[in-house]
């Protein structure tokens, strides 16, 4: 059942054998001007079967403060007849409710709430009701809300002091722990999940499988990460945690009041697409470091160099001070890297320097004018090489294409760079009438125009632009499709020109896996950036060009297969393909 976005989402209250905290919690509630307009269910959970007479006596007790006052327009009460315990009741409890009503705000009885709680609840619920990227709202950011924090932010972390959802979000929700905990070591998101060691929360899904606790909070965190979701949490926490002691079925020991700051007035829900705010993750890290006590193992591009020197994960004195020696020196890193699986290009994005970086077009330049020049021999990726490095699979399908077009080949190389496959191919193909365009970032192609463009290599902003003079019988996607935020979108837009053929070439694949998303760190003598990088599954990539027929595939040479740091083997490979005839 869905219900219209402008009606207030009812509350759902789970209380047990706490009167203090149950009545503080309702007093805070009742404070908040929208309850006058909303229903509150409590659920309050039954005896235990060894239940002493002062148990019983408090669970009355809180039934009674229950009844005592009209704490929201309307109250219903359900009160259990048996133990539930807490998950169990929470997981039933929200179900009926949600089912009924399509959204829900969610309160346990241990809670001092902001007087502008339900209003940032029930605005956001209404602004992301169609935002199926995020799974729940948050109200307890005890992380972080100094000026360098957005008004609101979004966690991989769904909250369970005081939170909402929406039913076809908690429809995910998934009870079964040891699935859980196997899956996510099937996908590696392990580290991830534990915030690279600052809290272990894997444990506790394996206590949970185990039997050992009982929660369905990290059950609803293990099927947000799963699931590639997100909470918006607000910048000032709006929910305070008071049930700490003896009594407490969860918590016992952290203390997140010290870190919790209300705000003065209402906070903005404004539309925001999901990503996970770099800043605000590593201030999660920080605050996780300091309840656990933990020192975390953090990847390299969440932290600037200056980061790294303060958390002692670079022991920078020890490279200025001649008395002392690295018994552990760190390894070389690679020139090329892969780590991460992302759950989305604005997250992967917000971590990188990004491929737009000034100092990849000027050394990319310099290496091609000295090819140009004839100062050096070839080019790859703006290193210089003493000796060409013939692409003899990809030579190949372009020396049948234009033999097929009476030797005639016209190349649209979108992705192309400054043109380095072609200064790279040309020698071979020079018995062909050759035309060679390259479609790039704006940037790229103002200099290639300046200072590359030749009567064989122009370059062009758009597809469409080079169609206006040239007529090319083949597209080269030559290590392109993996860097491009939507690839399946940008496919579909190129099988709308039907160019007769298509050539992938130096493509990452993945084996036995779905799509996944890393961060791809480049270092010198290559040139100093990162950026988002997708490795694809191969049956999924291929089944995209359902209109052309493949004609060979081959091993991307230039690229050896890998495995990633966090397990997935990979490779490149390539495609030759014809437009079907209809």
């Amino acid at each position: 059942m869905s219900t219209p976005s402008n009606v207030l989402a009812p509350i759902v209250l789970f209380a047990y054998n706490r009167p203090l905290y149950v009545k503080q919690t309702l007093e805070s509630l009742a404070r908040n001007e929208q309850a006058k307009d909303s229903i509150l269910y409590v659920y309050a959970d039954g005896f235990k079967p060894d239940a002493s007479e002062q148990d019983k006596q408090k669970i009355k007790e809180v039934r009674n403060i229950i009844r005592s006052k009209q704490w929201c327009k309307e109250v219903i009460l359900i009160e259990r007849e048996i133990n539930l315990g807490l998950a169990k009741s929470i997981i039933t409890g929200v179900t009926e409710v949600i089912n009924r009503h399509g959204k829900v705000i969610v309160l346990e009885d241990d809670l001092e709430l902001s007087p502008y709680f339900l209003q940032f609840m029930n605005e956001a619920l209404d602004v992301y009701v169609n935002e199926p990227k995020v799974i729940s709202v948050g109200a307890c950011n005890f992380y972080v809300s100094d000026d360098k924090t957005p008004d609101t932010f979004f966690l991989p972390i769904p909250d369970c002091l005081g939170w909402a959802t929406w039913q076809d979000r908690w429809a995910l929700f998934e009870s079964d722990s040891n699935k859980l905990y196997q899956r996510l070591h099937d996908v590696n998101l392990t580290e991830f999940f534990n915030l690279y060691g600052a809290y272990d929360f894997l444990n506790m899904l394996k206590m949970q499988a185990e039997g050992k606790i009982s929660s369905w909070a990290i059950r609803w965190q293990a099927v947000a990460y799963l699931h590639q979701k997100l909470t918006i949490y607000p910048k000032y926490a709006l929910s305070n945690h008071i049930g700490l002691g003896q009594d407490a079925t969860n918590s016992k020991d952290v203390d997140y009041s010290m870190y919790i700051k209300f705000p003065t007035c209402t906070i903005p829900v404004k539309k925001h697409k999901p990503y996970l705010n770099k800043y605000v993750f590593r201030a999660v890290i920080d605050r996780y470091l300091q309840i656990s006590g933990k020192k975390a193992y953090l990847p390299w591009n969440l932290l600037n160099f200056k980061e790294l020197a303060q958390r002692g994960i670079n022991k920078v004195k020890s490279l200025f001070n001649t008395e002392k020696t690295i018994s552990n020196p760190p390894p070389p890193k690679p020139i090329i890297s892969w780590s991460g699986n992302y759950a989305s290009w604005e997250e992967a994005k917000e971590l990188c320097t990004g491929y737009e970086a000034d100092i990849i077009l000027q050394k990319i330049r310099e290496s091609v004018l000295k090819v140009k020049n004839g100062e050096a021999v070839y080019e790859r990726d703006s290193v210089i090489f003493d000796k060409i490095q013939y692409n003899w699979p990809l030579l190949a399908c372009l020396f049948k294409i234009g033999v097929e077009y009476g030797n005639k080949l016209s190349v649209l190389d979108f992705g192309g760079s400054l043109g380095s496959t072609c200064f790279g191919s040309r020698d071979f193909l020079k018995d062909l009438a050759l035309e060679w365009s390259v479609v790039e970032q704006p940037h790229f192609v103002a200099c290639g125009q300046q200072d590359i463009a030749d009567g064989h290599l122009k370059f062009y902003y758009t597809i469409e632009d080079c169609l206006k003079e040239r007529q090319p019988n083949v597209l080269l996607l030559s290590g392109v499709v993996q860097y491009l935020d939507k690839p399946y979108e940008w496919i579909e837009e190129f099988l709308k020109f039907n160019f007769c053929y298509i050539i992938i070439d130096r493509t990452a694949f993945v084996k036995n896996s779905y799509d996944i998303l890393t961060i791809q760190e480049v270092h010198e003598p290559v040139y100093e950036a990162s950026y988002p990088a997708w490795f694809f599954n191969y049956e999924n990539f291929v089944k995209q060009f359902s209109n052309y027929k493949i004609i060979s595939d081959f091993d991307s040479r230039f690229t050896a297969p890998i495995c990633l740091k966090n397990g997935f083997n990979v490779y490149w490979s390539g495609l030759f393909m014809k437009l079907c005839k209809n």
